[in-house]
């Protein structure tokens, strides 16, 4: 017998919404869903500006569980961001556009209303009097479309073919939808959380999960052995060769904990090599790391050069020459591929007269 996807599609007002969402109904944080609050502001308003308008949105996909005690909640498959940004202009923490009475939607009868509401809060709103665009938001109908199907796989295959349309995800947001209940994401998940990374990834998008993609390109450093470039189509096959590899990967985490302990141990004063928390040189710096331990290097054999080399590098006054230059020249250009970073690798070490 022929098979098909089950799902069936219904409609929510905002206000039905809302009250279901203050009783907790809804998970926006199911495995496959990328990170909250990618929306930036300007697109949140937007989405209000066309509610308060009545445009029509796309659906909202949501996957029913109904517990032993018959208690339903919804995991949000798709439209967590139109859903967040609904919530945050209801409790206050975006506006609508301030552009609202300019749309040529709005008549020239009504757009003294539309600008007295125009870049403010929904309780401004509400302290206006617009009754019209309070009860319009609270009774904008959402279309919704649930999915029955109880394989999480499915699921996150669907949420992948969505999201591959309209605002469109990242790879690393589309490998945490396709390999959020494998191994792998556990572990890289982990090694992001190391207190370690606290203040040198910031530089990094975290919530579009450039963390975890750079992360994963250093576990995949000390899983195959050598020094990759990180394309995405190398960073695919790389979470599906290892993604429930468990022996594999737990001998991976170890080591990787063991090389973070070495960085530490090299005592490097990051205050005056700020530019060490760029991902050019954290790769070189934890490439170099993991050469060492691998070859039985100790940390206080390169710690004293190794500050010297980073400290000469960042310096304004440096004349660039030897590893120096050998180094810079392969921060130049093509700074994510195999070749330019192993060129990275081999300078610090020779300086540090360790290769």
């Amino acid at each position: 017998m022929t098979k098909f996807f089950e799902r069936n599609s219904t409609k929510l007002t905002i206000s039905e919404f809302y009250d279901n969402y203050k009783l907790g109904k809804y998970n926006f944080d199911a495995p496959y869903q990328r990170k909250s609050n990618v929306w930036s502001d300007d697109k949140k308003s937007f989405l209000i500006d066309s509610i308060l308008k009545n445009y029509p949105m796309p659906a909202i996909f949501m996957r029913p569980i109904v517990d032993d005690d018959g208690k339903t909640q919804y995991d949000i498959v798709d439209g967590k961001q139109r859903l967040q940004a609904i919530i945050n202009f209801i409790e206050g923490s975006t506006t609508l556009t301030s552009y609202f009475a300019e749309d040529s939607f709005v008549g020239e009868d009504t757009r003294e209303a539309a600008e007295e509401i125009a870049g403010k809060t929904f309780s401004e709103i509400k302290a206006e009097g617009s009754s019209d665009y309070v009860k319009q938001f609270w009774t904008y109908t959402l279309q919704i479309e649930y999915l029955y199907d109880e394989n999480t796989d499915l699921i996150s295959s669907v949420f992948d073919r969505l999201n591959r349309n309209g605002e469109p995800l990242n790879r690393q947001e589309l490998r945490k939808a396709r390999y959020a209940n494998t191994y792998i994401m556990t572990v890289i998940q982990k090694l992001t959380e190391n207190d370690y990374w606290r203040d040198k990834l910031a530089r990094l998008k975290i919530e579009r999960m450039e963390d975890e993609e750079f992360i994963s390109e250093l576990l995949f450093l000390i899983l195959d052995g050598h020094v990759l470039d990180s394309s995405p189509d190398t960073l695919d096959s790389k979470y599906e060769e290892y993604k429930n590899n468990v022996a594999t990967l737990d001998q991976g985490q170890k080591k990787f904990e063991c090389i973070i302990d070495f960085i530490k141990h090299l005592s490097i004063d990051y205050e005056k090599c700020k530019r060490l928390f760029w991902t050019t040189h954290l790769y070189t710096l934890f490439s170099v790391a993991w050469y060492c331990v691998k070859n039985k290097i100790s940390a206080a054999q390169i710690a004293k050069p190794i500050n010297e080399f980073y400290t000469i590098y960042f310096s304004k006054d440096t004349h660039y020459e030897g590893a120096l230059k050998e180094y810079k020249d392969a921060s130049s250009s093509r700074t994510r591929s195999a070749v330019q970073r192993k060129h990275r690798l081999e300078a610090v070490l020779k300086y540090c007269d360790v290769l």
